[in-house]
C-alpha cells in the first residue's frame, strides 16, 4: 500500500476597498512573504485589486514598492477615496497608468489565480473578473463614482468593487482556497471624531456604509487582518497631498498588523 502525500493547505488573500490606505496592502504582503507564507489565491476590490493584480503579474514586492509606493503623487489618480469634491473623469490616463503597470497581462497568464470585483451600477449586484484584459478589470473595480466614469463591459456598467464587495473573501474560498485571509482597510478607530459639519456628515456616512459591509464580508474569512491607519486618515490634507514618508507609514502599519497574524496563520497551515 502506497503512503499518501500529505499536501499543504492553500491559502486565499483576499485585498480589501479603501483608497489611499491601499499602500497598507503593500506590508500585508512583505510580511505574509518574509515569513514563508503561501499564496494559493488572490482577490481584490478596488485598490485591493490593483495591489492583488500587481502581485499576482510579478511576485515581485521591491518592484511594487518601487513603482507603486516610491513616487505617490504620480498614482494620485488611481487613489482616490469616497471625498465631496471631484466630477467625472473620462479614464484615459489611468487606463494607460494601469496598462503600463500590469504590461498588458491577461488573467490566464498571471502567476497566482485572481479574481477581481466591480460593481454593477444597473442591477447593484458584483460583477467578477475573472478573464480577459487585468488593466481593464482593475480600471472596473477602482471607478468611485463620481470620480471616474463607470466602465461599461458586457451589458455592465462596472463601477468601484468596494460598494458590493469591499473585503471578497468569498471570491478565493470558491476559487479554492482552504484558508481565508481577509484584509479590512476601515477600521473602528476612525469613528471617534464628534464634530461634524455639513460635508463631514456625508463622509461619515459613506465611511459608515463601507465599514458595517466590509464586517459582513470578513465573517467569511478564518483570519482577519484590520491594519489601523485611522491616525493618518484624520490628517489634515491628506488625500491632496500624498508624502513618501505617509507612504511609507502605511507600508509599515500594514506590516505590523499582519507580523502580528502570523502565528495564527501559521496554526491553521500545521493543522
Amino acid at each position: 500500500m502506497k503512503n499518501k502525500v500529505k499536501t499543504r493547505k492553500t491559502v486565499g488573500l483576499a485585498l480589501g476597498s479603501g483608497g489611499f490606505r491601499g499602500f497598507v496592502h503593500i506590508g500585508v504582503l512583505k510580511s505574509l512573504i518574509k515569513r514563508g507564507i503561501p499564496i494559493d489565491y488572490l482577490s481584490g476590490a478596488s485598490i485591493g485589486a490593483w495591489v492583488a493584480a500587481y502581485y499576482a503579474a510579478f511576485h515581485d514586492i521591491k518592484k511594487m514598492e518601487i513603482e507603486l509606493a516610491a513616487n505617490p503623487a504620480d498614482n494620485l489618480p488611481m487613489l482616490f477615496d469616497f471625498s465631496l469634491t471631484g466630477g467625472f473623469i473620462g479614464g484615459d490616463k489611468v487606463n494607460g497608468v494601469l496598462e503600463k503597470s500590469l504590461k498588458h497581462y491577461t488573467f490566464s497568464k498571471l502567476k497566482t489565480p485572481l479574481s477581481i470585483v466591480a460593481t454593477d451600477l444597473v442591477s447593484g449586484q458584483p460583477y467578477i473578473f475573472t478573464s480577459g484584459d487585468v488593466a481593464r478589470a482593475v480600471r472596473a473595480s477602482i471607478s468611485v463614482p463620481l470620480v471616474f466614469k463607470p466602465l461599461p463591459h458586457k451589458g455592465k456598467l462596472c463601477v468601484d468593487g468596494g460598494l458590493s464587495n469591499p473585503v471578497p473573501c468569498q471570491l478565493v474560498r470558491d476559487m479554492g482556497a482552504d484558508i481565508v485571509i481577509g484584509v479590512n482597510l476601515y477600521h473602528k478607530n476612525e469613528f471617534v471624531d464628534r464634530k461634524f459639519t455639513m460635508p463631514t456628515v456625508i463622509l461619515r456616512s459613506t465611511r459608515i456604509a463601507l465599514h458595517n459591509l466590509a464586517k459582513a464580508d470578513i465573517k467569511l474569512a478564518d483570519i482577519v487582518i484590520s491594519p489601523d491607519a485611522s491616525s493618518i486618515v484624520k490628517e489634515e490634507g491628506f488625500q491632496k497631498y500624498f508624502t513618501k514618508e505617509i507612504v511609507d507609514n502605511l507600508i509599515k502599519i500594514g506590516e505590523q498588523a499582519t507580523n502580528r497574524a502570523i502565528p495564527k496563520i501559521k496554526k491553521l497551515l500545521a493543522q
